[in-house]
């Protein structure tokens, strides 16, 4: 959606997404938590009171929130709920996804008006007369991956996540600690070009907007940032569910995030994997999720561990997780539990109130929205001792982080007295040490230790001050990078070591150019030597080596290794990687590798398993000559066979549903049923030929297996009957009028700088591939891909069992299927 220009800005209605008529918030009694921990609805947003996605209080104690589609609303609590006021404060700004009060101002991230906005009261008259806009945000998306969270830093100064599709914004000042970033793809994948250098990062901002500086990057769409006592900041990155199944999967992580921090994430296919030496790897892995609201205990008057636990909303499992963090060395371990969770509980922010409760809300996309309220009931227990060894391991880790600190001064100064010290920990077995050192070193003048760095004889030392000379360097560092790598015998290197070492080399080749043929003749004898290796990401590192130097053998080596032990990840890599191989193939190796694609057309996982597949397949089928296609004819026409949908027959109309007519209806959905008749519905209804619940199902539309948590029964039933009132951006379809007069209308489902990939038919996943420069006009289609009507062949009872098995995930041992016809 365009920005628009404060003077062209004006208010719209209270909210079109909302129901015309009154909802209610998810009741307490659908809502769990760890015992002890007393849940209170506060307050339901009312039908004209808009969703909520994002939460501040104000200095008088107000819940000041920021709404889903326009403006801010605040609410002054009472004891009595009856004389709890709302009022509706701006109506300007749109889709406020973050919001802080600090300074005596409100900032907000309006991520729909591409800006950060400040907002002040200037005549005391309680209400915010001047807005300010601090930043434009080159927001270039449809996904919501824009300004996310803006929090307040133990410096005072404002720390604001921002999603992929942000580049930085203007006049952002050089010497940020994170800078220089690239891609960094020895052997990019041709089907992921076009795609830009764009990825989520962390701005320092002072208050009053003047001086903005990147302080880590790489994220894919970290939504809150949280403090802890120690000054250390966190957050939690949102994976990408499409690609579980792939090697490029990264689940839904908590990241330390420290100054200079590279986390890795990039476009397409080319996210790193956490054994990249430039990159540092997660706090703690959460697996499937969408991280929202997160918030550290310590303003709570909770016992014990929770004041110091960190508590992070998932969205999309509606529940509140508690993490626990330990000190580890200069940075931190962690596990998690579950603190509450409900269904629906979409929970989008939280936040601890002046009376040491938690708060949070729930809301986004149109939904129903509450605001609750969490405190401790129960006996507080005694606290408990600390160890002597919890002691020892707390001074050695507050230690570790003051010589992080210190290393992380020279990111932004140059000393070139500094050089020794920071040398002295480009070693360090503690990553983030060695991290901070080289992010340090690489601050200084490049003429003040390159030199050093070709001279080094501590083959861990050297590795990394190579690595960063490679950063910093131009083409003729080349030479003498790759001399000195030479110069390290590889046999008593650990795994860590030789993927630093290989890692290394790919940056060199990166940033500095292609090596001389000596050069060449030396690292392809070493890489051959020991390829294919026991470790599967050594094999991954050393087989993009050999492509890239042209291995005459590196197809022969690299195929048994997609019928070895190799995980099914592995072997997706494997053959990545091979697409790119110029020589060594044989008729043998084509007919073996055509038979693996044949083989992975059945692979399961996220969507993208599907497309990576073809991507391969299309590579590899552009190897072929005339007579190769003459000899592989059966291999070529099992791969091309298109995909049969089968069709139901037809089953007479019952009824044209409408939600008047089911709305009274819906009480009775929360009432124990059958399991097996709301499976029958998901069936009849053909539900599972578009979307997934569990393991079963097609992957067209949204995942429904946790739709229950984020969505009460009333949005449901909306989202069955009138499919088009809030249609998911990601999943909406555009027409494309082209140059030549033709349209072709699909989702987009790759968009690159050049060209756009679009879906035409999501049932066989047939794609067309239009070209950007011959779009005279796109315009996104209002009308939902999914058919209204698909439950008019079902009865009354039917579309009931149905929404009752959506509200359950399908699982048949939730409570509501308890009942004596639950089987």
């Amino acid at each position: 959606m365009p920005g628009l220009q404060l003077d062209q800005r004006q208010a719209l209605p209270a909210d079109p997404q909302k129901p015309a008529t009154e909802s209610e918030a998810t009741p307490v009694s659908s809502i769990t938590a760890q015992v002890g921990f007393q849940v209170e609805l506060v307050r339901s947003a009312a039908a004209d009171e808009g969703s909520w996605i994002s939460m501040t209080f104000d200095e008088r104690g107000r819940v000041i929130l920021g709404r889903d589609v326009l403006g801010i609303a605040r609410l002054t609590i009472s004891d009595d709920p009856k004389n709890t006021r709302y009022e509706l404060i701006e109506k300007t700004l749109r889709h406020c996804r973050g919001i802080l009060y600090a300074h005596k101002s409100l900032y907000v991230c309006a991520t729909n008006d591409k800006g950060f906005f400040r907002l002040q009261d200037t005549d005391g008259n309680d209400q915010f007369d001047k807005v300010e806009l601090l930043k434009r945000i080159d927001y270039r998306s449809r996904l919501g991956h824009g300004s996310n969270q803006v929090v307040l830093g133990p410096d005072q100064n404002l720390y604001v996540a921002n999603g992929n599709d942000i580049s930085f914004p203007d006049g952002i000042k050089k010497d940020s600690p994170y800078r220089n970033h690239q891609n960094d793809h020895l052997i990019p994948n041709p089907h992921d070009a076009g795609q830009d250098d764009r990825v989520g990062h962390i701005i320092r901002v002072d208050p009053e907007g003047k001086n903005w500086e990147v302080i880590a990057g790489g994220f894919r769409n970290q939504f809150d940032l949280a403090f802890n006592q120690d000054g250390e900041m966190f957050t939690s990155d949102a994976d990408m569910e499409l690609d579980a199944g792939l090697p490029w999967y990264r689940p839904t992580r908590l990241n330390h995030v420290v100054s200079g921090g590279e986390y890795g994430w990039r476009w397409g296919t080319g996210k790193w994997p956490v054994y990249f030496l430039d990159s540092l790897p997660s706090t703690l892995d959460l697996g499937r999720g969408s991280p929202a609201g997160m918030v550290f205990g310590y303003r709570s008057k909770f016992p014990g561990r929770y004041r110091e636990a960190l508590y992070l909303a998932d969205w999309q499992n509606g529940r509140i997780l508690l993490l626990a963090l330990q000190p580890q060395g200069a940075t931190y371990t962690g596990k998690y539990e579950l603190f509450l969770e409900g269904g629906p509980l979409n929970v989008c922010d939280m936040s601890f109130g002046p009376d040491g409760a938690l708060y949070f809300i729930t809301g986004g996309r149109g939904s129903q929205s509450g605001l609750y309220r969490v405190t401790y009931t129960g006996k507080m227990p005694p606290a408990e001792p600390e160890t002597t060894a919890e002691r020892t391991n707390k001074k050695k880790a507050r230690q570790q982080r003051a010589l992080r600190h210190q290393l992380e001064q020279w990111h932004v100064r140059r000393d070139r007295q500094a050089i020794p010290l920071i040398w002295k920990h480009l070693n360090s077995q503690d990553r983030w040490l060695s991290h901070a050192a080289r992010i340090a070193l690489e601050n200084q003048p490049l003429s003040d230790w390159k030199h050093r760095a070709f001279q080094e004889t501590a083959p861990r030392t050297a590795v990394i001050a190579l690595l960063a000379v490679a950063h910093r360097g131009q083409p003729d560092d080349l030479d003498p990078v790759l001399r000195s790598l030479d110069r390290f015998p590889w046999e008593n290197f650990d795994i860590q070591q030789l993927l630093g070492t290989l890692r290394t080399y790919q940056l060199a080749f990166i940033r500095l150019g292609q090596p001389n043929p000596a050069a060449r003749a030396t690292l392809l004898r070493r890489c051959t030597a020991i390829y294919p290796h026991a470790s599967g990401n050594v094999n991954h590192l050393l087989g993009e080596l050999l492509v890239y130097l042209d291995s005459p053998t590196v197809v022969e080596r690299t195929l048994p290794l997609l019928t070895a032990n190799s995980t099914r990840e592995e072997q997706i890599r494997y053959v990545r990687t091979l697409t790119h191989a110029q020589h060594g193939w044989t008729l043998a190796s084509k007919r073996a590798i055509l038979k693996w694609l044949s083989k992975a057309r059945e692979f399961g996982g996220g969507k993208l398993v599907t497309a990576e597949v073809k991507s391969s397949q299309a590579d590899v089928l552009a190897k072929l000559t005339v007579d190769d296609h003459q000899q592989l004819a059966a291999e070529i026409m099992a791969l091309e066979k298109k995909k049969v949908v089968t069709l139901s027959t037809p089953l007479p109309v019952i009824r044209q549903w409408t939600m008047a007519d089911l709305l009274g209806d819906l009480k009775s959905a929360s009432q124990p049923r059958s399991f097996l008749a709301g499976k029958q519905a998901l069936l009849t209804a053909s539900c599972l030929k578009c979307h997934r619940i569990h393991a079963a199902g097609g992957q067209v539309g949204p995942d429904l297996t946790q739709v229950g948590k984020r969505f009460d029964r009333r949005a449901l039933l909306e989202s069955i009957l009138l499919p088009s009132k809030v249609v998911d951006p990601k999943y909406s379809h555009t027409v494309y009028l082209m140059a030549n007069g033709k349209s072709i209308v699909g989702r987009p489902i790759n968009v690159s700088q050049y060209q756009i990939v679009v879906e035409t038919d999501p049932l066989t996943e047939e794609t067309e591939t239009v070209e950007r420069a011959n779009i005279e006009e796109a315009v996104r289609t209002k009308t939902s891909p999914m058919p209204s009507g698909l439950v008019n062949i079902l009865t009354r009872q039917q579309v009931l069992d149905l929404l009752t098995y959506l509200q359950t995930g399908g699982d048949p041992e939730h409570p509501l299927y308890a009942g004596p016809d639950s089987s």
